[in-house]
């Protein structure tokens, strides 16, 4: 093999590289998501927001068991997402808050939302 194509297979290989490492940087990623609550919530909504939009949502009800964890895998990519999330209880209003979240991030992400179903009297 000659120099002038050794040259070229070492600059293409370099190229392909860098290129990849920038298409990866925007990639989404699998985001582990545990939300603490209440054993008095009834239902949780979650809408993941980038830019005012929703580009993600989910919905966690217990009828019967009373979780204080729900938990889901939501697949996003990076940048600075608001996340905004109401509390359903039945003996109670609704209740939102609203956390930002910076992806990507490594292991699971937090929120505690316990305080926000207690009843004030």
């Amino acid at each position: 093999m000659s120099t002038r194509r050794r040259l070229a297979t070492v600059i293409a290989v370099f190229g392909i590289v860098i290129v990849g490492q920038r298409l990866a940087a925007h990639w989404p990623r699998e985001i582990e998501i545990a939300f603490e609550v209440s054993p008095q919530v009834d239902e949780l909504d979650v809408d993941y927001l980038l830019d005012e939009g929703a580009v993600a949502s989910a919905r966690f009800t217990q009828p019967d068991a009373k979780k204080t964890v729900f938990r889901h895998s939501v697949r996003l990519q990076p940048g600075e997402y608001q996340v905004r999330m109401t509390v359903y209880r039945a003996d109670g209003p609704a209740v939102e808050d609203a956390r930002v979240l910076v992806v990507p991030t490594d292991g699971v992400t937090r929120f505690d939302l316990r305080g926000l179903a207690t009843r004030s009297e």
